[in-house]
């Protein structure tokens, strides 16, 4: 038993150092206020909290009249209302707290300037923070494991998932997201429930009143994992009765409310300061605007931050659920529901694929309840009598922490955002080819935008008034009389050059007056034109308010200059109000037949 207590020690020890290490070099040439750095963008609005709280007391009017624009506008100062403005809730500020005034004490000592938080000092110690969060809430989901599987199957689980999804990116590289302290906290619950249920100690009891408070109070959806309480390891009915009974004793159902309570009682008052109300939705225009209509396929499997086109180990987790089934093994039915519960959130969201992510990233805290199913599929094929499904399963987890290591440090190392559209797979393969994973065999055949992807988006302001499909098109009119739809210079095809682009796009107009708006294509060298190839919209529309596919062609004029720009755009000189949607590019590489 010691002999084995010993090498887990040891693992970890080991994994928390390489973790220093691999988050020193992700990190080691960030600067102060650019987008490589730890407190930019949503992480700044994470963090913001500290600061206002210790150097600025909240008073907006203190602060550099930039500081918002300069940290990628993660959230907003509102010099007339002096108010400090964000949407995110302060849960990751209160477990980065011990950090920040670890990072204020070192300054002090040493006597370099805190630059009211924003130094290199306190940037480093947040970096930490999510190294430190991340072995934490390995350990525990390793200390839960133990409880239903060898120690070597919990160890190597626990491996898998650290190196094998997106935590890996989640703690190491943007550890300042929310995802590493909330599968902390999912772990901190899971462990903390197991040994409720075995001893029925009250503290255990606290601790996951408190885990699953704060895990709330970071993301309120994470309130699903609330549902173990009740059903997991319950065994039957009656088990789920018992557990129900358990609850409604004062000293628990009290319990839980008043730590609720305490925990958020510091954002009430926040949302009192910023909007005059205790309860006030800071997401404003966003929501569950796909409650309706949610996007499933498209979280699951879209090369658009797709769970399992970027963590397929995911797969693999699915194929455990199926195996707990088949055995009928405890708390299948409470792992599926989770797992269905989750991906319809995440589906129901307006921005469905989140953003600038590496993956689905709101999958990442319940990977402490997918491991389960993880355990038994490979405790299953361990155990099984034929080497060659065990040495399969080997190399394909080998090869998925391979994929998942060199594309993390491959291209989002330094790409933070997916240029792709939803189901443009050609742009995926590239991307996978770009960070190395595979060879680099594959020809620019297709490019794709159905203009959802806001990052991809041509117009600071996309419509969602007339759309043919997904939440939005592209409108055009008097304010935008040039619209950009494609730009790229040669030399990103490979060898032999295309030599026809063949074009489809969907197009609306509210009525029947296109004037002269034309699809255009040019080629510039060194910011002169040398082909220009213009293609009237005239006869497009059939009726009005009624999607119409344009299909135009256009000849790549044969040149020997790689630096020459290809560009594609919708050139509205009369300011005509039409809306395009679903654009659609065909490469042929040569003139008699499209690739």
């Amino acid at each position: 038993m010691n002999k084995i207590r010993t090498y887990q020690h040891w693992f970890f020890y080991l994994l928390f150092i390489a973790s220093l290490v691999l988050s020193w070099y992700f990190h080691k040439d960030s600067a102060r206020f650019n987008n490589r750095n730890e407190l930019w963008s949503d992480r700044a609005g994470y963090y913001i909290y500290l600061p206002a709280t210790f150097f600025y007391h909240f008073d907006a009017r203190k602060m550099p009249s930039d500081l918002d624009i300069r940290t990628g506008g993660g959230f907003s100062l509102d010099s007339l209302k002096n108010k400090i403005d964000t949407k995110y809730t302060y849960g990751v500020a209160l477990m980065l707290s011990p950090f920040f005034l670890s990072a204020h004490l070192i300054s002090l000592i040493t006597g370099f300037d805190d630059e009211n938080g924003f130094s290199m000092i306190y940037m480093r110690m947040m970096a930490l923070a999510g190294v430190v969060y991340l072995i934490l809430g390995l350990w525990l989901l390793h200390r839960f494991l133990i409880g239903y599987f060898p120690a070597k199957i919990s160890l190597f689980v626990v491996f898998i998932i650290f190196s094998a999804t997106n935590l890996f990116y989640y703690s190491l590289i943007d550890g300042m997201m929310s995802h590493v302290y909330s599968f902390f906290l999912f772990a901190l619950f899971l462990f903390s429930l197991r040994n409720f249920q075995i001893s029925h100690e009250y503290r255990f009891f606290l601790l996951i009143c408190l885990s699953l408070a704060v895990a709330i109070l970071i993301r309120p959806t994470n309130i699903l994992p609330g549902l173990c309480l009740f059903f997991w390891d319950a065994g039957s009915r009656a088990g789920v009765m018992r557990r129900f009974k358990q609850f409604m004793q004062p000293r628990y159902w009290l319990t839980f409310p008043a730590i609720l309570f305490l925990i958020f009682l510091p954002q009430l008052i926040y949302w009192k300061y910023l909007s005059g109300n205790f309860l006030h939705f800071s997401y404003r225009d966003e929501g569950f605007s796909n409650l309706r209509n949610p996007r499933i396929a498209e979280v699951l499997f879209s090369p658009l931050n797709g769970l399992m086109a970027y963590t397929p180990l995911v797969i693999l987790m699915v194929a455990g659920i199926l195996i707990m089934f088949i055995q009928k093994k405890q708390n299948r039915w409470l792992v599926a529901s989770l797992f269905i519960l989750v991906t319809m959130v995440c589906a129901s969201w307006k921005m469905w694929y989140f953003g600038c992510s590496y993956g689905q990233r709101s999958f990442i805290e319940y990977y402490t309840i997918l491991a389960v199913p993880l355990a038994w599929l490979i405790t299953k094929v361990f155990n099984s009598r034929f080497l060659l499904v065990k040495t399969i399963l080997f190399f394909l987890i080998f090869f998925l922490i391979y994929s998942n290591l060199r594309y993390t440090v491959g291209l989002y190392r330094f790409d933070r955002c997916y240029y792709g559209s939803t189901w443009d797979w050609d742009y995926y393969l590239r991307s996978f080819e770009r960070a190395g994973v595979i060879s680099q065999v594959h020809q620019i055949k297709t490019y794709k935008n159905d203009f959802e992807n806001l990052a991809l988006c041509p117009v600071v302001k996309p419509s969602q008034i007339f759309t043919r499909s997904g939440q939005y098109s592209i409108p055009c009119d008097k304010k935008s009389k040039k619209t950009l739809l494609y730009s790229a210079r040669l030399y990103e095809f490979k060898s032999p050059l295309p030599k026809i682009m063949d074009v489809d796009v969907w197009m609306l107009s509210p009525g029947r007056r296109v004037g002269n708006a034309a699809l255009s294509c040019n080629f510039i060298r060194n910011n002169i034109p040398v082909f220009d190839d213009r293609k009237k919209l005239t006869t497009a529309v059939t009726a009005p308010l009624m999607w119409t596919m344009v299909s135009k062609t256009f000849i790549i004029p044969d040149v020997n200059d790689s630096s020459i720009l290809i560009n594609l755009f919708i050139d509205n000189p009369d300011g005509s109000l039409l809306y395009f949607d679903d654009l659609s590019i065909r490469f042929r590489y040569n003139w008699k037949m499209a690739d």
